[in-house]
């Protein structure tokens, strides 16, 4: 389970990865942040295993990987409890528009989506991945709009080819930019205490 923080100079990323083709972004996200330092817990829905494996993350994290809400733990601890109070940001990338739905509505099925719903005191950045048409349906653009209102930081999505072949907006952000996002929203946290 998600040990508490020993470090408070280290930055704890609570790491969400959503059923998006852009998942295997999300292994270098994990990669570059864990080169710089950062402690990186990840947190996967089925549909992002489908896409990529846990052990990818495994890899570059060195440590386990939550895909379960009611996997049993080493530690009596709640684990979606645990993992928020671990994390001093909980980044989501790629975030579906499923996710974000869940998010903007307070649906909580899964362990990312109950995660989501038990840090709205956190700092949360998400990071939109999918098809063009999705973006642009009014009820996706409700649910960012009702995120943005929440507090909730969103970086992208950015114009590019899409996973379907067509050019549009809807791949994620960059690893660098959602990275730079990140330092730029934990040190505001920092001086504020």
């Amino acid at each position: 389970m998600a040990k508490k923080k020993t470090n408070p100079g280290k930055v704890n990323v609570l790491l969400g990865v959503s059923g998006g083709v852009a998942a295997y972004k999300a292994v270098d996200l994990a990669s570059k942040l864990t080169g710089a330092g950062v402690k990186v817990q990840t947190v996967m829905t089925k549909n992002a295993c489908e896409l990529i494996g846990p052990k990818s993350f495994e890899a570059v994290t060195c440590a386990r990987v939550f895909t379960d809400l009611w996997s049993s733990c080493e530690e009596y601890e709640i684990g979606h409890i645990a993992l928020v109070d671990w994390a001093d940001i909980i980044v989501v990338a790629p975030a579906t528009a499923n996710t974000i739905g869940k998010l903007a509505n307070g649906i909580c099925d899964d362990l990312l989506s109950t995660i989501l719903c038990a840090c709205w005191n956190k700092q949360i950045l998400i990071a939109p991945a999918m098809n063009e048409n999705m973006w642009l349906n009014p009820a996706v653009g409700w649910n960012v709009k009702t995120m943005t209102e929440m507090g909730i930081a969103t970086i992208g999505p950015v114009k590019g080819r899409l996973a379907c072949g067509s050019e549009g907006i809807g791949r994620m952000a960059e690893v660098e930019d959602i990275t730079e996002a990140i330092k730029k929203i934990t040190s505001k946290r920092k001086t504020k205490k």
